[in-house]
């Protein structure tokens, strides 16, 4: 019987890596809101929530690569702005 042989395997490698880097992929972003009682709400450029309300103390979550804002909705209005590189990100935000 005969079996079909791929003689450059690289090649197959090479072409799903390719493939695979022309996507924007989402990544985690991990971090700590303080202090313990502040809330924070992670938004996109166009204004639009993404995810839910972060809670004080330590988080993750999934973005896409990008710039996002992070708004302290207590106990201050303080904005801090995020890049998700695609890759594992840490972001401390302190809402004092």
């Amino acid at each position: 019987m005969n079996r079909p042989h791929c003689h450059r395997p690289w090649l197959l490698w090479t072409a799903a890596a390719c493939l695979g880097a022309g996507t924007a992929a989402a990544d985690i972003v991990q971090g700590t809101v303080s202090p313990p009682g502040a809330k924070v709400v992670i938004k996109d450029g166009a204004g639009n929530q993404v995810g839910g309300e972060l809670a004080g103390g330590p988080f993750q979550v999934r973005l896409p690569a990008g710039r996002f804002t992070a708004e302290c909705q207590a106990p201050s209005q303080k904005k801090v702005q995020i890049f998700s590189l695609g890759q594992p990100t840490t972001v401390n935000i302190d809402c004092t």
